[in-house]
């Protein structure tokens, strides 16, 4: 705490700084909270997490699950329950609601902002930190990231302050080094079980700092750090004994296997060459997404050795497209040529982490792209704060050469980076501010799978319809909908106390049914469009709310076989059965 106040009095001394700060600081809360609730993202996932949570919020936290989200793909392997117990934490304080699961993300991306101030000032000077955080605060990844609920998402503040604690507790200055090293630990055990690239990236550079900097600790103080990361992992290991390590087993069939004779290795997709250059792509543009919010390289499958500048409709915009291959360059030649020449041990500390923090994260990169693996902008939240800091590299080097030219080339940079970042978030902005209004077709591959921008308003407005068509007959509800939608109609709809079937009866059309065809704008599949409905259903009432349109069928009098299901016959949805077979600690 001394080490905040000792920075807030420096900058009281220079109210300039201060005031700017508080600017820069006011503004980020604005971009992450402007109309929060009801432009929350609100699909798949988080139906999923919140029917977990709420449980153990309606029951106590005995219904809390031993594991948490689960990764790569299905729903069989899964990640450490940290993120559930803080969801449950958030929901107990804001409301057991959409808005209050995802409020702790909110808060923690809002509290990311001074953090990285802080942590960028254990190197940089007070000018390149505020122009830093400008662009932290700016960035539309960090920004959109931070306004639903999702378990990568409160990552960034997460590494921020494992890696600031980690580096008080080495640092030759500090008195108190075991208690920031204990609290290293702390937030270390709770980022390793957020995403399995938190887990890869932090552990390793963790254990490669302390290898480096080699921090003598008490005895007394490297135990108490493993008690720390046994009780973190204790629901793991916990489930892992009493399933027979089914968990475990799961992870060790997701791990990529890089012998030459597996299986995968033998499809010969891409050699080491290939990924080498796919993995130089990557890192070079999302780290250009990150500081500028320009993207242009998601929304396609990256496979052989090109770098995206020698294609006919490349050459338009070479010189945008070599920027961020020079961005990366500069900065990597920069922070090896500073790693080599500092002899402050405080900023050394500092420049070993950063390159372990960037050689580490890019090996393991390449690692995951065995067999062309398509890699997401979300996996670059574990690594978001070293795009900014990379560009503090650049920036600080030329603040040294002149002063004044540098103070001007950061305004200038904190501009030009500012501006496409601002123009993506109004962009967003107003496709959200019209969802229930008007239907966008978004890009293909936006910084998350959300090329619909329905909201939650949307989905309301149409559950609001669903249950007034129920209310006039009480009749089963039938929803066909997309798979990323379903799940939120089967939440809102059984708090309101309405149970639906999932799909469609099929062969068998029921006189008794409101039957609902929801469409998503350019999601809608031609084998699944109401052409294939009209054989059996007449259009009765087609309602629209923007991005989600809801269309109430009548089914045709020759196509009814029964007069009602029975309620027997109703099928728990698979989430629902995914969700009661999790281990919990009252199952125990």
């Amino acid at each position: 705490m001394k080490f905040f106040q000792s920075q807030f009095e420096k900058a009281k001394q220079n109210k300039l700084t201060l005031f700017i700060f508080l600017i820069i600081f006011l503004i980020g809360i604005f971009l992450r909270s402007y109309h929060f609730s009801d432009w929350l993202h609100f699909e798949i996932d988080q139906t999923y997490d919140i029917n977990i949570v709420s449980k153990a919020v309606d029951n106590g936290p005995g219904d809390l699950p031993l594991l948490g989200p689960t990764a790569g793909g299905g729903r069989a392997l899964r990640l450490g329950p940290a993120f559930y117990y803080m969801e449950y934490l958030s929901a107990l304080i804001f409301g057991n609601t959409p808005q209050g699961h995802a409020a702790q993300v909110l808060i923690l991306s809002i509290l990311a902002i001074p953090l990285f101030y802080f942590f960028c000032r254990k190197y940089f000077s007070q000018n390149i930190a505020l122009s830093l955080v400008t662009i932290f605060s700016f960035s539309s990844y960090m920004v959109l990231y931070s306004r639903f609920s999702w378990s990568p998402n409160i990552l960034p503040f997460l590494v921020l302050l494992s890696f600031y604690a980690l580096l008080r507790s080495v640092s030759p200055s500090e008195k108190k080094k075991s208690p920031w090293f204990l609290l290293a630990a702390f937030f270390i055990a709770i980022t390793t079980q957020i995403h399995f690239n938190s887990l890869f990236i932090v552990a390793s550079c963790v254990f490669f700092f302390l290898l480096i900097t080699r921090p003598r600790f008490p005895w007394k103080v490297w135990l108490s750090a493993a008690g720390i990361f046994l009780v973190f992992y204790s629901p793991m290991i916990i489930s892992d004994i009493k399933t027979g390590g089914q968990n475990l087993g799961y992870f060790l069939e997701k791990v990529p296997k890089l012998d030459s004779q597996d299986e995968r290795s033998s499809k010969k997709k891409d050699g080491l060459s290939d990924r080498l250059v796919q993995d130089i792509r990557y890192q070079a543009n999302e780290y250009f997404l990150i500081i500028s919010g320009i993207d242009q390289i998601n929304g396609s499958h990256l496979t052989g050795s090109s770098l995206g500048l020698t294609c006919k409709s490349c050459k338009k915009d070479l010189i945008l497209r070599l920027i961020p291959y020079l961005l990366m360059l500069t900065s990597v030649l920069i922070l090896l040529i500073n790693l080599k020449r500092e002899k402050d041990q405080e900023k050394k500390n500092f420049l070993i982490l950063v390159s372990l923090w960037f050689f580490l994260s890019f090996a393991y990169f390449f690692l995951v792209l065995t067999d062309g693996m398509y890699i997401y902008p979300r996996f670059f939240l574990s690594v978001s704060p070293l795009a900014i800091i990379s560009l503090g590299l650049i920036l600080e080097k030329l603040s040294f050469s002149n002063k004044y030219f540098g103070i001007f080339f950061a305004i200038v940079t904190v501009a030009l980076l500012a501006f496409p970042n601002l123009s993506r978030l109004k962009n967003n902005f107003d496709q959200l501010k019209n969802a229930d209004r008007k239907s966008y077709k978004a890009e293909t591959e936006d910084l998350f799978p959300d090329n619909t921008r329905a909201t939650q308003k949307g989905f309301i407005l149409t559950v609001d319809y669903i249950v007034s068509q129920y209310q006039k007959n009480n009749f089963p509800v039938y929803i066909k909908t997309d798979h990323e939608f379903e799940p939120v109609f089967w939440y809102y709809l059984n708090k309101k106390g309405i149970y639906f079937w999932n799909d469609f009866p099929k062969d068998i059309f029921y006189r008794d049914g409101n039957y609902f065809y929801i469409e998503q704008g350019s999601k809608i599949k031609s084998k699944e469009g109401l052409s294939d409905l009209a054989k059996s259903f007449d259009v009765a009432e087609k309602k629209n709310f923007g991005i989600l349109t809801a269309i109430y069928l009548s089914p045709k009098p020759e196509a009814v076989t029964s007069d009602r299901q029975d309620e027997n016959e109703r099928k728990i949805p698979i989430e629902d059965y995914q969700i009661s077979q999790l281990l919990t600690w009252s199952k125990l």
